[in-house]
């Protein structure tokens, strides 16, 4: 029980806590079975951190990860614990953590360095936001290394340095959702998935709200121009009467109905749509070609 406390902080709600954090306490408690994994799990914390010759995080469960799965190969690994001002860091001594050696091209033992690297320093923007999935990295070396092993396992991702420190980012929902399932975060996957849809599905609505404000801005728009025009029309005898019929029939319906649509309007009127909306683009252009309309009040609900 107490094991299952250590493994599993709950000081506070999983509500509480930010997405980048729900998935590191996901991560953390799992320990790989194969020797060469394990050294690739120390290798990836290894590369997100500045301090020669140990690792270093300000994360206690990376630090716990570290330790389970630095005494699972028998190293008598400690940490050391140095308060500062703003966070606390952590520095697992007692292993040589830059010691040169070969990384593992084994596709398992990719997964555990990105593993790794992410439990050190990764960082993931919320479910419903835009996607973005980010591990710092000491040098550039070690970023190339990640970024090498996101291609390997087909996650499209990018190094560049940022305020003199090297990061290695994701963009793509598609990149970020591959990149989760690659280190082992199957709830944070689908916890990202789930934000995704809400994201288009607000997205959606947003852009047909839009062209629906837009549509009924133009529609209104419009009406109030033809009311002015059959004003100024009809204020001017001689030029109403030397409308078509039509045009003049269709002023009327329009006076009477100011509310109605196209469709309404050429109902009434027994024509066709389109010919409706010709003959009230007709009566406009009639009452711009005789001076300056007449504003006439609109009437609101």
């Amino acid at each position: 029980m107490a094991q299952a406390r250590r493994a599993h902080p709950r000081s506070r709600t999983d509500a509480a806590l930010s997405f980048t954090q729900r998935v590191v306490a996901e991560l953390a408690p799992y320990t790989p079975l194969l020797p060469c994994c394990r050294r690739s799990l120390v290798e990836g914390l290894a590369l997100v951190t500045s301090a020669p010759g140990s690792i270093a995080t300000t994360r206690p469960v990376a630090v716990r990860a570290a330790m389970q799965t630095l005494h699972a190969d028998g190293i008598p690994a400690h940490v050391s614990r140095v308060t500062a001002a703003r966070r606390t860091q952590y520095f697992v001594v007692g292993v040589d953590a830059s010691t040169p050696q070969a990384p593992s091209e084994r596709s398992c033992c990719r997964r555990s360095r990105l593993r790794g690297a992410f439990l050190g320093a990764g960082r993931l923007v919320r479910p419903d936001g835009e996607p973005y999935l980010e591990i710092g990295c000491a040098g550039e070396m070690g970023a190339a290394q990640l970024v090498d092993d996101f291609d390997v396992l087909g996650v499209p991702a990018r190094s560049r340095r940022r305020r003199g420190r090297w990061v290695v980012t994701v963009r793509s929902g598609a990149g970020v959702g591959a990149a989760l399932s690659s280190i082992g975060a199957q709830a944070g996957r689908l916890d990202f998935e789930s934000g995704r849809v809400i994201r288009e599905v607000r997205s959606g609505v947003n852009r047909r709200l839009n062209a629906e404000t837009a549509n009924l801005r133009r529609t209104a728009g419009a009406g109030v121009r033809q009311l002015e025009s059959i004003a100024a029309l009809e204020a001017d005898s001689v030029r109403w009467q030397a409308l078509p019929p039509a045009l003049r029939e269709a002023a009327e319906l329009r006076s009477l109905h100011p509310d109605d649509d196209l469709a309404q309007l050429a109902e009434l009127a027994g024509c066709s749509r389109p010919a409706m909306a010709g003959r009230l683009h007709r009566l406009v252009a009639a009452a711009g070609e005789g001076g300056d309309r007449v504003e006439v009040p609109v009437r609101r609900r």
